[in-house]
């Protein structure tokens, strides 16, 4: 455990934020690896990648009511001093995720087919992006314990384990994908043997079982290296109502903020369908194949800030947890910026990386060149969001994104059909909410009203 109360607030976030981020980005490139392979399966896997992918976001909101709120937790205890209530915390964010794993994965699993249909998608896109998700099921406590180990370590200065455990994973996803998705022949003792050609069944089975490993070390990790003996105590797991409701006042806000935002990408994904099936590859090519990469930059930065803010707020120092907002949203914007002028002057060549298809390639250039205006609108949300979630004030910027984000479905429907701009008009939509969102959230941070949720979240703390 490293608390960053005695580093300046630029060498604290600067000194995290980096394997932070590469930790995301390693974590980002199982989709880089999805779309890959399963654009050499062929459109119809591509195209049932740009149905599964809001599923998936909609189980990260999910796993992010738990990870993040115990995240906020781990972290101002630690900057309180107090290593045994972080121990705690862990235990109670694990058990809180064991009871929600199960309910969650049995109404996925059996309504999947329907919800993919209500998001417009068609025949066997469907049926490709069903035979994924209830795979991909299968190893569901991975994928929620798994994002939870990494938010802790995170939260005790430690952004290094979780990298090197993400790159581990990814290599072993990797080599798993070679061998599962695409079909090959191997001659054994003058006998063919035919292995993998599993598409993306082999594909999910890749993400659980590199999941999987990766949730085993990390946990396996937390006892060993800081003597948690809470851990593997059952008493850690029981209900413990104090604990349990401050991780669910600061991790359920932000989690229905995602959940929202999948919810609104289902609708948004319609108006996309109305323009073709090849729409649905062509956007989750842009979206989930190009700009998540930049967005893992973003979500880096926006974790070593919420890190030294929780320090900050657990020791008291509300003076020092505000710079640390300040510093670290200027800080992503100047990231973001870079990363828009790339996808500005080279849209093209980084959608190609998936596809040589030249409708989903005209597509998704057209996609990733509007959003290179997004990122720095984005950067302010993220980044003050996540300085705000370190301090344990969540609601106010869900009010804030959750009606930002449902204008994208009418803007939307009016700018492409009514206004008769296509996809283009969808883009533009995503890129006007982007920019209020941003600048709701700033004005927010600077009002300084988030302080009061703040105080009343240590108070909390300190009782549980």
């Amino acid at each position: 455990m490293r608390s960053t109360l005695d580093q300046p607030v630029l060498r604290a976030i600067a000194r995290l934020a980096p394997f932070a981020a590469l930790s995301f980005i390693l974590q980002n490139a199982y989709n880089q690896l999805d779309a890959w392979f399963l654009g050499r399966v062929g459109p119809t896997a591509s195209n049932a990648l740009g149905l599964f992918m809001m599923v998936q976001i909609a189980n990260f909101g999910v796993v992010l009511v738990l990870a993040r709120g115990t995240q906020s937790l781990v972290g101002r205890r630690l900057g309180a001093g107090a290593g045994t209530g972080a121990a705690l915390a862990t235990a109670q964010g694990l058990s809180l995720a064991a009871r929600v794993v199960l309910p969650v994965t049995a109404l996925q699993w059996i309504f999947a087919p329907q919800i993919l249909a209500f998001m417009g998608g068609r025949g066997e896109a469907v049926e490709q992006a069903t035979l994924f998700l209830r795979t991909l099921y299968l190893f569901m406590p991975a994928l929620f314990a798994q994002p939870l180990l990494d938010f802790v370590f995170q939260a005790l200065g430690d952004t290094r384990t979780p990298f090197r455990m993400q790159l581990v994973a990814l290599a072993v996803n990797a080599a798993l994908n070679a061998v599962l998705v695409l079909p090959h022949e191997l001659t054994v003792l003058g006998h063919t043997v035919h292995v993998g050609g599993l598409g993306v069944a082999g594909s999910a089975l890749a993400t659980g079982l590199s999941r999987l490993l990766a949730a085993c070390i990390l946990f396996v990790l937390l006892v060993r290296r800081y003597h948690w003996a809470t851990l593997l105590s059952r008493a850690g797991y029981a209900w413990d109502g104090p604990v349990a409701r401050e991780i669910l006042r600061v991790g359920l806000p932000a989690g229905l903020a995602t959940i929202a935002y999948s919810v609104v990408g289902v609708f948004v994904l319609q108006v996309v369908g109305r323009f073709g099936q090849d729409a649905y590859g062509a956007y989750g090519i842009g979206f989930r194949g190009v700009e998540s990469f930049s967005f893992m930059i973003l979500l880096g930065v926006g974790t070593a800030t919420a890190t030294v803010v929780a320090h900050a707020v657990g020791a008291g120092d509300f003076v020092r947890a505000r710079r640390a907002g300040h510093v670290g949203t200027a800080l992503g914007a100047g990231c973001m910026a870079a990363t828009g002028a790339v996808f500005l002057l080279a849209g093209r060549p980084l959608a190609s990386i998936y596809t040589s298809d030249p409708g989903l390639l005209d597509i998704a250039a057209g996609y990733i060149g509007v959003m290179a205006f997004c990122q720095v609108p984005q950067a302010l949300e993220t980044v003050y969001s996540d300085a705000m979630a370190g301090a344990g004030s969540t609601l106010r910027t869900v009010l804030i994104s959750i009606p930002g984000n449902v204008l994208r479905v009418p803007l939307a429907w009016y700018l492409a059909s009514g206004r008769g701009l296509g996809l283009r008009g969808v883009w533009y939509a995503i890129l006007v909410s982007a920019a209020l969102k941003g600048a709701g959230v700033s004005a927010l941070y600077l009002s300084g009203r988030w302080e009061a949720a703040a105080l009343h979240g240590r108070r909390m703390a300190e009782a549980a």
